[in-house]
């Protein structure tokens, strides 16, 4: 029989609720005491550390360097950064000589940096895809070809050879006397590292790391697949390889005394710096928010020693080298992207892309003293024999600074609109090498500018830090990032305007950000414009819509008023909180040019049976700082190529876009082998020239990433005889948070805004016009199908290789826009047996509106079939 009495559950007693409650707390305490007591075992150094200073190379009366390591013993600067410690300081003491600068231009720009040897020979790779060595006059010694941009630095060994990476893969050995290749030691592709290490990486396996070596003259070569490379120097064949999480830019620093060596990687959150034994078993690994390019710096051989280095986060650490622990971390008011060096005092030099040379106690991590300068500093500091400190920055000068922090002279290398000095020097006996944005080499005397020549010479500069007075101010600044503290006069008319906040007290910069909900901008008879503020706050982009309206005088006037906040608050590179300093009110005026009313000089092959076709080239987009330092090379070496297809509605002509590629006569053509593709929109009004794609597209970014383009638009124009300018302007929008993995990392490094993911940016490009295109020969006949999953065209009897160009569908609406779809990653090739072009398919991603009104089948960028 069913028992359906009800059992009152047993209670405890008073006292043993207390016992209950008393054993509660006990736990809770003994697990904070567990978790404390691994924190501090973790992450808390134990013990005194060593920052004393490591002894500079020793250097005999007749010249000769007593390195550690296997280098050339007759060479002042033989691998980057001087030594195996990589303290970038040499014994060479500058002695005034009667000499005088060269300079060389290369094919393009250079972001690698020289090495030199005790004849005055200088070695250094260039975008154009050479490795050049030069003699001591400044003329081409000799030069070799590689198949793809240089963004490595060399290394000069004991035998007379040497060595670079290049981005087509390979490390080089070369014969320093007549520049024969001895060898060529390949790297893994990205295949075979996940085959052989398992480990997932980019579609990306160039060696842009610079070039190392071992005490045993074994040579070091970081690479792009996540390795970094032991490689036997006689044969190039590999020996021990360090596996990484990223790809690695950074050269490892060498511990012979302990058998370590360490090196960062471009992983984005905490563990990106690591620490080797010799036979590649790792010790620990540590790290930050923000990837680290930077090369590692030893203070001395000690077991206790430290290493440093530097962060997109925008901090220099110190780390234990024994533990990888952080005995202490500096903050910069913007990314770092430069190595330190070391003055024979201990004190550390550490330059920003805040544009401040800072020193810093080693024992503390606290200033001593800080050299402001008007634009980023991504080169690596140099130090001479007696202190004195060597760097270049974004305003395209060579400085040079004393060791108290006082302007020894500055020298205006580059006078090109693109005049980044991003490369680091190197110290001869005679004077400073380095190399820039520009793509030019050059020399310049130790102290050239304190002669009476170089006081003759306007570039040269002795007056002290040459920065403007104290006070808040937007200072104008141009499509290659150039601060102007006089803005340009006139502007085109479809013209962006960019403005970038500068605060100074005290003679200092000051960390400052503009309120970006008390930001309004007034252009008396312009509506219709729109601004952007950057994700950091600290500029403001104004673009028209399409283009400016002027006033009876053809002027336009833009007034700012905004606030501005000090004391932020930081996590890794997001500033937040602060209190209001003060407020701005500024009005730029400029003259708007009058436009060439020049005829349209472009036809579309739809509408006139040929097509125009124009190269975009030499992307530079320095607009918001941290963009060259993650791509500045390889945007420099970026060429597309847009062909006119047809008329919208509006008139408008639609061009469409494909990658090209530097053939080895210089010029350029398009690179079948490449997936990139996508639509602008061509507005052309008297003159003024507007790309545009306000519907978004997405292409591969370094041939990895997804990028999501918001909007693109390029503005340039055209005289009087029909030619372009020389240089145009690029604002683009890109959903960032749309990024995998990578979107969270963008914003805490302040590349995108906190809230919306966006990141807004400025730049500029080359523009130059091919002849027009023709109907391609031996197309065949085509038919198209499709259904609610894919577009496809099929080939029926036609001669085209696959394999010989860029085959695409376009797809356009009612009004003869182009979709907005994933044209780059979607697009599918197939050929038949014989290599003939058989099909093309464009599939839909999920959620992609294919509503479309014509079909346009592309063979490169010419239409060849419109259904």
């Amino acid at each position: 029989m069913k028992n359906n009495r009800h059992t009152k559950a047993p209670t405890l007693s008073k006292s043993g609720q207390k016992k209950n409650r008393k054993f509660g707390v006990v736990i809770f305490i003994s697990l904070v005491v567990v978790a404390a007591i691994v924190y501090v075992a973790m992450f808390v150094p134990f013990g005194k550390y060593d920052f004393s200073t490591a002894p500079t190379t020793s250097m005999s009366t007749d010249g000769r360097f007593e390195y550690s390591i296997p280098l050339d013993p007759s060479s002042p600067w033989a691998k980057f950064h001087a030594n195996e410690l990589q303290n970038g300081r040499t014994p060479v003491e500058p002695a005034a000589k009667d000499l005088s600068p060269w300079v060389y231009r290369t094919g393009k720009g250079i972001f690698s940096s020289p090495v030199v040897d005790g004849d005055g020979n200088v070695y250094v790779g260039s975008a154009d895809t050479y490795f050049y060595c030069f003699n001591p006059d400044g003329t081409v010694k000799w030069s070799v070809k590689t198949g793809e941009i240089i963004d490595s630095s060399a290394l000069l060994d004991d035998q007379g050879f040497v060595y670079f990476g290049s981005g087509d893969a390979y490390v080089y050995k070369v014969d320093r006397e007549t520049g024969e290749i001895i060898w060529k030691s390949a790297a893994h592709s990205v295949e075979e590292v996940e085959k052989e290490f398992g480990i997932k990486t980019y579609n990306v396996n160039w060696f842009e790391g610079n070039i190392g070596m071992l005490q045993d003259g074994t040579l070091l070569a970081p690479n792009d697949n996540y390795l970094v490379y032991s490689l036997d120097r006689e044969t190039g064949d590999k020996k021990t390889i360090f596996t990484s999480n990223e790809m690695v830019w950074s050269l490892p620093s060498i511990n012979i005394e302990t058998g370590r060596l360490f090196f960062a990687s471009c992983n984005q959150i905490l563990q990106n710096v690591f620490g080797y034994d010799l036979s590649g078993q790792r010790e620990w690994l540590s790290g930050s928010f923000g990837i680290v390019a930077a090369t590692t710096m030893l203070t001395n051989t000690s077991e206790k020693g430290a290493v440093l280095v530097g962060g997109f986060d925008g901090y220099l650490r110190a780390f234990a080298q024994d533990s990888g622990k952080l005995l202490w971390k500096f903050g910069t008011k913007d990314h770092i992207y430069a190595s330190p060096a070391q003055l024979s005092d201990g004190t550390i030099i550490q330059p920003s892309t805040d544009g401040t040379l800072y020193a810093i106690n080693p024992e503390t991590g606290k200033a001593i003293w800080e050299f402001d300068t008007l634009e980023p500093i991504r080169s690596s500091p140099a130090v001479d024999g007696n202190d004195n400190i060597y760097f270049g920055n974004g305003e395209g000068k060579l400085y040079s600074v004393n060791p108290d922090g006082t302007l020894r002279w500055s020298y205006q290398l580059i006078t090109d609109l693109r005049n980044d000095l991003n490369s680091s020097p190197a110290l001869g006996f005679d004077g400073i090498y380095i190399a820039g944005e520009s793509g030019e080499v050059f020399f310049v005397p130790y102290d050239y500018p304190l002669s009476s020549t170089g006081k003759a010479d306007q570039r040269s500069y002795t007056a002290g830090e040459n920065m403007p007075a104290d006070g808040a101010s937007l200072v104008y600044t141009s499509s290659f990032g150039a601060f102007q503290l006089t803005p340009d006069s006139a502007i085109d008319g479809n013209a962006p305007i960019t403005l970038s906040l500068m605060v100074r007290e005290d003679g200092d910069n000051v960390l400052a950000a503009l309120d970006r909900n008390s930001i309004n901008v007034i252009i008396p008879n312009n509506e219709q414009f729109r601004v952007e503020v950057g994700a950091t706050n600290k500029f403001i982009n104004i673009i028209p819509t399409e283009t400016w309206t002027p006033d009876g005088d053809g002027n336009i006037a833009v007034t700012i008023t905004a606030d501005y906040k000090t004391n932020l608050n930081r996590f890794g590179l997001k500033f937040f909180g602060g209190k209001k300093a003060g407020s701005l009110e500024q009005t730029f005026a400029f003259k708007i040019n009058k436009p060439s009313n020049a005829k349209n000089p472009f036809v579309t092959a739809v509408n006139d049976n040929q097509q125009s076709m124009l190269e975009f080239s030499r992307l530079s987009v320095p607009t918001p700082s941290m963009l060259p330092s993650y791509n500045q090379i390889g945007f420099d070496s970026l060429h597309y190529v847009g062909g006119a297809v047809t008329k919208n509605n509006d008139g408008q002509m639609v061009f469409w876009v494909i990658e090209g590629r530097l053939n080895e006569d210089g010029k350029t053509s398009i690179d079948p082998n490449t997936i990139t593709r996508y639509p602008l929109l061509l507005n052309y009004d008297n003159g003024l020239v507007t790309f545009s794609n306000y519907d978004g597209f997405k292409i591969k970014f370094i041939g990895s990433w997804d990028m999501p383009f918001a909007s693109y638009r390029i503005s340039s124009s055209i005289n009087e005889a029909g030619a372009l300018a020389d240089n145009a302007t690029v604002i683009a929008v890109t959903n960032c948070d749309e990024i995998k993995f990578y979107g969270i990392g963008l914003k805490l490094v302040g590349m995108s805004e906190f809230k919306t993911g966006q990141m807004f940016v400025r730049g500029g490009t080359n523009i130059s016009q091919w002849q027009n295109g023709t109907q391609p020969e031996g197309v065949g006949d085509v038919s198209i199908t499709s259904d609610e999953t894919k577009v496809t065209a099929s080939f029926f009897g036609s001669s085209l290789k696959a394999s010989e160009h860029v085959y695409s569908i376009m797809l356009t609406d009612e009004t003869g826009n182009p979709l907005p779809l994933y044209y780059t990653n979607n697009t599918k090739v197939e050929s038949n047996d014989d290599g003939t072009l058989k099909s093309i398919t464009y599939t839909f991603d999920k959620g992609e509106e294919f509503s479309m009104a014509k079909t346009y089948v592309l063979v490169d960028t010419y239409p060849v079939f419109v259904k």
